[in-house]
C-alpha cells in the first residue's frame, strides 16, 4: 500500500530521473542499482511538516542510497519487503518487525518491492522536547538504539503514530491547518523519544517529580483563559514552572484528567454553550472552529461521549426551544 499519494515527487522506471531526484529533494550523495536495470521501477513521496518530514519510497530492484551528513535523525518503518542501513560501518536489518532509527549519513539498501516510511526530525528538537519532558537540558547527546521490535508497546506506539500520521495526510482533502500539524509532530517527536530505547529512557519511564498544587491551579485557570487560542505543551510547560511529566502526572492525579484533556472538556463546554444560543444561520461546522476543533468528526465524536449527543442535536433542540 502507497502513501502520500497527494505529494508524489517521482513515480518512473528511469534511473536517472530518480537519482536526481534523490539529490535534488532527499539531499542524497550515491545512488546506485543493484542488478537488472531493466526490473527498476520506483516511487517517492515527500511531506514536510516544518523541521520534520515524512517520505514515502518503493523500489522494485535492488538499490543503495546514500546520504549526506546533517543535523537530523531518521526513524525508517518498513512496510513491504526488506533490506538493511549501514550505520557506523555495521548493517541493521529493515523489515516489517522492527523500526530503524539511523542519523542523516547512513546508506541504505533496499532489496526487491522494498517499501517504507522515513520519518526525519532535527537533533535540535529532539533536544527540546526532552528538556521539555524532563525540566533540564540534556547535558549528553541523545543516543538512540539503532532497532527497536514490536514486542515493546512503547515501540508500537510510535510505528502507529507514524502510520497514522501518513494515513491522516491520506485522507486530508484540504491542507491539514498549520497547528494541527505542528501537534503532530511534536506528539510523533515524544513517542520517539519514549518508543526508541535511548540513553535517557532510564530516566524518561522513572517517577516524575510532583508539581505543586498551586501549579496545577496556575495551568487550569490559564487554561480558562485562553481555550480560544493554540495551546502548546511548551506553553503550559511555562506557565506551571514545572516539567512536561510533573505537571501532566500531578494534574492527572488531582483532576482525573491531563492538561490537555482538560483544555477539550472547556472547549466542548463553550461550544455547547454556543450551539444553546444560537442565532439563525449558525452552523456546528462554525461554532466547532470557533472553539478550536479542526476535526469536525473528532469533535463530533468528543461532543456526543460528553453530552450523550451530536452536536448537531443540541443545534436542533435549541432551534425548537426558541420557536
Amino acid at each position: 500500500m502507497s502513501h502520500l499519494n497527494a505529494f508524489t515527487v517521482a513515480s518512473t522506471r528511469h534511473i536517472d530521473e530518480m537519482r536526481g531526484i534523490l539529490f535534488d529533494v532527499y539531499d542524497a550523495r550515491l545512488f546506485d542499482l543493484h542488478g537488472d536495470g531493466n526490473r527498476f521501477a520506483a516511487q517517492a513521496a515527500y511531506f514536510r511538516f516544518g523541521s520534520s518530514n515524512l517520505s514515502y519510497c518503493a523500489h522494485q530492484a535492488p538499490v543503495r542510497i546514500e546520504f549526506r551528513e546533517d543535523d537530523y535523525m531518521r526513524f525508517q518503518v518498513c512496510t513491504a519487503g526488506s533490506g538493511r542501513t549501514i550505520i557506523g560501518g555495521v548493517p541493521v536489518a529493515v523489515d516489517t518487525n522492527s523500526i530503524v532509527c539511523s542519523p542523516s549519513d547512513s546508506a541504505m539498501e533496499f532489496g526487491p518491492s522494498l517499501e517504507q516510511l522515513s520519518l526525519r526530525m532535527s537533533h535540535d528538537d529532539l533536544a527540546s522536547d526532552l528538556t521539555t519532558l524532563l525540566g533540564a537540558r540534556p547535558v549528553d547527546a541523545i543516543s538512540f538504539a539503532t532497532s527497536a521490535g514490536y514486542d515493546a508497546a512503547h515501540t508500537r506506539r510510535l510505528h502507529s503514530q507514524i502510520l497514522n500520521a501518513a494515513n491522516c495526510i491520506d485522507a486530508a482533502s484540504e491542507p491539514i491547518p498549520a497547528p494541527m500539524l505542528r501537534e503532530m509532530d511534536r506528539m510523533i517527536r515524544i513517542a520517539a523519544l519514549y518508543g526508541m530505547p535511548n540513553n535517557y529512557s532510564e530516566r524518561l519511564y522513572g517517577p516524575a517529580p510532583a508539581a505543586a498544587p498551586w501549579q496545577v491551579k496556575r495551568v487550569e485557570e490559564w487554561i480558562d483563559a485562553h481555550w480560544r487560542d493554540e495551546v502548546t505543551i511548551d506553553q503550559l510547560v511555562a506557565v506551571s514552572g514545572s516539567s512536561m511529566r510533573s505537571i501532566f502526572a500531578t494534574f492527572k492525579a488531582a483532576r482525573g484528567y491531563t492538561p490537555m484533556a482538560y483544555l477539550k472538556r472547556v472547549r466542548l463546554h463553550a461550544a455547547r454553550g454556543m450551539l444553546l444560543v444560537a442565532q439563525p444561520g449558525a452552523s456546528v461546522t462554525g461554532i466547532g472552529l470557533a472553539c478550536c476543533f479542526a476535526n469536525l468528526g473528532h469533535f463530533a465524536r468528543d461532543y456526543k461521549e460528553m453530552f450523550g449527543e451530536l452536536p448537531s442535536a443540541t443545534l436542533v433542540k435549541a432551534r425548537c426551544l426558541a420557536a
